[in-house]
């Protein structure tokens, strides 16, 4: 018995070849011509390896025990020769053990090369070998691989002969065989029939061979305990113990088995004499002869012995095939399965002969006499895809093809193969809907979830479009392709594509109801979404869209409210959603929700006038006459006041500066520093900035670097001649803060400017303000007196944005050492850090830690330009709360000498959203001139 077990993988599910899938056509193909004489089984490369092999050896071993006495079985135990195949991707383990990885579907799993030569070792009776063809990856070497298949193999433990070639893989032409398959059947070709070949002859040519060499990175011989003769000599193997065991099926041209070694027959055995001069006739291609010793052995057979004479008719059919004498040939096997109903290899042949003669009414009642007889669904599963093929390849008959595709998908439903197929068929024979179906199933299996969903998608505009136009009505097409859609949101809920495809189908049928479903659906899945700015802008969207649809289809303005503001709550910087709301909020007579949104919206788009007449309007209802006269003096400074702004305006505006009934709280400063400010960076800078003023001073002191102040020339700020000097006072008890102390320079071409001394102090020129409005002195010493509060003051000692970088970069490396500092300015740091760490006081240090810790705990990057521009707008705030007037603010902002991180008109915009906001107005009432209803 010669048997050759074949360890190969399938193709993968697109068809592409696996490393080593190919290499199992040709190692079949040429084992299984008479020269060699192997009987070929393959294995399932996605079940266990050494399960299956154990299973085979319980055959082998059962079939062994039908034989007549122990003599017949102890020779054809003898006599067995198993050659073992293996070609595939391989794998190393972090011990070195070797693992055969044959399903292409599943990389991550392998058979051990060690527990199949074990399964060899302990069942097998006669003498294995084993070729193994290694397709590894990059990361391992040719050599390591070939030594783990050596230590898996150990020839000299188990008496298997080894030949073991390793590759990386991606190493060779991928639509080729592998070069040791390659050359191991040009070997058998080759050789010389009547002294045959051995596996150690075929070593010896790889080895020996210089193109071989270089083709085949590594390769190793395993000896064995005898000589593997993978081709038997013409007169046999000397010394060889005859065996003797059941016939096979003699060969045919369409590849039917046939051992080239048939048994000795037993002396007093003339049916078994018979039929292997019959065999033996057959190899040496004497049909004839060949036919003529069958013939005489069915006349030996008795006719009580049914499954003796249904083998000779068998073989004796084989020899009419190879004759091309079809009728005859299906005599025979007719006659055989008469006898033998359950005959394999007969039911198998009848299909193939009835195909070569292209009978096809009897090739179908052959196939289905076939797959009646045959149990398992993986047998029946093969049969009825290799049959779709021949009838729609050979006969043309793609209704039969189409009939067996869909009795195969009946036992696998979800084989890509299958499906693929079907899905053409059905749309060749106009059954679109059909291949719709088989199409999506086919997609359903796509693992990458974007992918699924975008060829779903493809798919569903395939059955809106296409064809189906043609074959399908448009209520059902339209039907599918939303069922298609709805599954492409299922998939990938971050592809909006389908949506917006649902969106135009059922707007154009005017289904609103089944649209805002549509779009609840997708709010659920937007749940799973994992990624966090995602999910939220496809929930924008969807809010979006659902306040729209409510809005003009649904007439529906509350439920439309609540859409707009979901959306806006996930994108706060929507002006078109955050104006949507406040119109359906004043609709709806929700007029404080329609005040706030306008008001966020004045922040975002300062320059629109329409929200300013809306919020106008808005706080007249609210009856809030403050803050309709601020949107009605953005109106009016913007020109584009209407009538009834301007009068308010009129009937309102202030004669001369703000005349405060009180001063401002402390806690009135949060009111009029930006809301958007990075507040925890602003701890960091409030912890540190008295010690940082104190170190900067007495740095600049050490460099010989402070101001000197004239003392006749300080001012005193409550009874000054000078207007401007007194404006610092009025200023300084309007916000609640101690006056810094003013020199005045009579003839000084500078305005304001601060002196970075101990005592906060301003210098103040004359001549450079001279001309100046009340008003506009108003806005500069606000804006100015703001620099003098908590954390701002750091901007007068430290004034540039680099300067200020070196501050914090200082105090957080006091509290965390190992924080990296910028090389550009690290020098700067490790200067100002001795003398900051020697003027915190405990208090400050304690501070300072909590506050840099709750900073990296947020882990948000450090803007300081952000921070610092929000205190241009703090100092821009105050001036214009100051003065009340929009131009004036706005002129001094725009004639203003000193660059800041912000530009005028920057601030300028901020100041109109500051105008109209509720902190302005809270301002004006705590300073007792807001306007009363």
């Amino acid at each position: 018995m010669r048997l050759a077990i074949v360890a190969t993988p399938s193709l993968h599910r697109d068809q592409r070849p696996a490393p080593g899938s190919l290499d199992g056509d040709l190692i079949r193909a040429r084992l299984s011509l008479d020269d060699a004489g192997f009987r070929v089984i393959d294995v399932d490369p996605g079940r266990d390896l050494a399960e299956q092999l154990d299973a085979m050896f319980d055959e082998l071993v059962a079939t062994r025990r039908t034989l007549v006495d122990a003599d017949e079985a102890a020779r054809d135990e003898a006599s067995t020769l198993l050659l073992f195949y293996a070609s595939s991707a391989v794998a190393l383990s972090p011990d070195g053990e070797l693992f055969l990885c044959l399903d292409p579907e599943n990389p991550g799993v392998g058979d051990a090369l060690s527990d199949v030569a074990a399964v060899f070792r302990d069942r097998a009776r006669g003498e294995v070998l084993f070729v193994i063809e290694c397709h590894h990856a990059p990361g391992a070497t040719s050599r390591a691989v070939v030594a783990a298949a050596e230590r898996a193999v150990a020839s000299a433990e188990t008496g298997i002969e080894l030949l073991a070639a390793a590759h990386p893989i991606g190493s060779l032409d991928a639509d080729l065989p592998s070069v040791l398959t390659r050359a191991f059947v040009e070997h058998l070709d080759e050789a010389e029939p009547e002294r045959g070949l051995t596996a150690g002859a075929i070593a010896r040519r790889v080895q020996e061979s210089p193109a071989l060499a270089g083709a085949i990175p590594c390769f190793a011989r395993g000896q064995g305990r005898g000589s593997f003769f993978v081709l038997v000599p013409r007169g046999g193997v000397p010394g060889e113990v005859p065996a003797e065991g059941p016939a096979a099926a003699p060969p045919d041209a369409a590849g039917g088995e046939h051992a080239a070694t048939t048994p000795a027959p037993a002396p007093d055995d003339p049916v078994a004499q018979y039929l292997a001069v019959g065999d033996t006739l057959i190899a040496a291609s004497d049909l004839e002869g060949a036919l003529t010793a069958y013939k005489k052995a069915l006349a030996l057979v008795g006719t009580a012995q049914r499954d003796a004479r249904a083998e000779v008719y068998v073989r004796i059919a084989h020899v009419r095939w190879r004759q091309e004498r079809h009728p005859e040939a299906i005599e025979g096997f007719e006659k055989a399965l008469a006898l033998a109903p359950e005959h394999r290899a007969a039911l198998e042949a009848l299909v193939e002969v009835r195909l070569a003669a292209r009978d096809f009414a009897g090739l179908r009642t052959a196939e289905e006499r076939l797959l009646s007889r045959i149990e398992g669904d993986a047998d029946r599963f093969g049969l009825l895809v290799q049959s779709a093929e021949r009838w729609e390849i050979i006969a043309g008959d793609t209704d039969r093809a189409r009939e067996l595709l869909e009795r195969a998908r009946e036992l696998r439903p979800v084989e890509p193969s299958v499906l693929r197929s079907l899905g053409r068929l059905y749309e060749e024979a106009g059954d679109v809907q059909a291949s719709l179906d088989a199409r999506r199933d086919l997609i359903e299996l796509v693992e990458d979830p974007r992918q699924r969903a975008v060829s779903l998608l493809e798919l569903a505009r395939a059955a809106i479009q296409g064809e189906a136009r043609a074959t399908l009505t448009e209520v059902t097409r339209e039907q599918a392709g939303l069922e298609l859609l709805e599954r492409a949101l299922d998939a990938d809920p971050t592809l909006l594509d389908p949506l917006a495809l649902i969106a135009i189908l059922l707007s154009a049928r005017q289904e609103w109801g089944e649209l805002e479903l549509a779009y609840r659906r997708m709010l659920d899945r937007a749940q799973r979404i994992a990624d966090p700015r995602t999910r939220s802008d496809v929930v924008w969207e969807l809010c979006r869209r659902l306040g729209l649809l409510f809005r003009d289809h649904l007439e529906d303005p509350g439920s439309a409210l609540e859409a707009f503001e979901g959306a806006v709550a996930e994108r706060p910087d929507d002006v078109a959603g955050r104006v949507s709301a406040a119109s359906l909020a004043r609709s709806a007579g929700r007029f404080e929700r329609a005040a706030a949104h306008l008001q966020a919206a004045a922040v975002l788009d300062p320059g629109n006038v329409q929200v300013f007449h809306d919020l106008f309007d808005t706080f007249q209802k609210l009856r809030r006459t403050d803050q309709a006269w601020a949107a009605a003096s953005v109106a009016v400074y913007l020109d584009a006041a209407e009538s009834r702004e301007r009068f308010l305006f009129e009937e309102h505006r202030p004669a001369g500066l703000v005349q405060p009934e009180r001063g401002l709280s402390a806690g009135a400063w949060e009111l009029l520093r930006a809301a958007d400010r990075d507040r925890a960076l602003e701890e960091v800078l409030a912890s540190v900035a008295d010690a940082a003023i104190r170190a900067r001073l007495a740095q600049r002191a050490r460099e010989k670097k402070l101001p000197r102040l004239d003392p006749a020339a300080r001012a005193d700020a409550e009874r000054s001649a000078a207007g401007v000097v007194r404006l610092f006072a009025w200023a300084s008890r309007c916000l609640g803060i101690a006056t810094p102390a003013i020199y005045f320079l009579k003839d000084a071409q500078i305005g304001v400017a601060a002196v970075p001394v101990g005592e906060p102090s301003v210098l103040v020129g004359g001549e450079a303000l001279r001309g100046r409005t009340a008003a506009e002195l108003a806005f500069l010493v606000g804006s100015h007196v703001a620099y003098h509060v908590g954390p701002h003051r750091l901007l007068l000692h430290f004034p540039s944005l680099e300067e200020l970088g070196v501050c914090l970069a200082a105090a957080v490396k006091l509290t965390r050492p190992s924080e990296p500092v910028p090389a550009e300015i690290e020098a700067a740091v490790l200067s100002l850090m001795p003398l900051l760490d020697q003027e915190l006081t405990e208090i400050e240090r304690d501070a300072l830690e909590a506050a840099v810790f709750e900073l990296y705990e947020i882990r948000a990057p450090l803007d300081l330009a952000h921070w610092a521009g929000s205190v241009e707008r703090c100092a821009a705030r105050v001036g214009y709360l100051l003065t009340g007037e929009l131009p004036v603010a706005a002129s001094s902002l725009s004639r203003a000498d000193a660059p800041g991180v912000l530009t005028a008109e920057e601030k300028i915009g901020d100041l109109l959203s500051f105008t109209v906001s509720d902190a302005h107005h809270a301002l004006r009432e705590e300073l007792g001139v807001a306007i009363q209803p």
